[in-house]
């Protein structure tokens, strides 16, 4: 399913204002790592959110992860 010019020009905007660079294929949004390959993630549900967030498999699993119980405790 390809998304209309409008969301593309919304999600790089989105994505420059909050990691300071634009979506672009084979580069993390969030790291900036340019060696981002499909056989790098995990599975099929994470090669997907590649897709949708370009987050490479390091950044989703610091994203996606449940924080700690004691994460908050001193």
């Amino acid at each position: 399913m390809c998304k209309s010019p409008q969301m593309e020009k919304f999600l790089n905007d989105l994505a420059k204002h909050m990691y300071g660079r634009e979506r672009n294929s084979g580069v993390c949004v969030s790291c900036g790592s340019d060696k981002v390959k499909p056989e790098d993630f995990k599975n099929n549900l994470s090669r997907k959110e590649y897709t949708i967030s370009y987050l490479c498999q390091e950044c989703q699993d610091k994203v996606f992860t449940e924080p700690s119980v004691f994460e908050n405790e001193e």
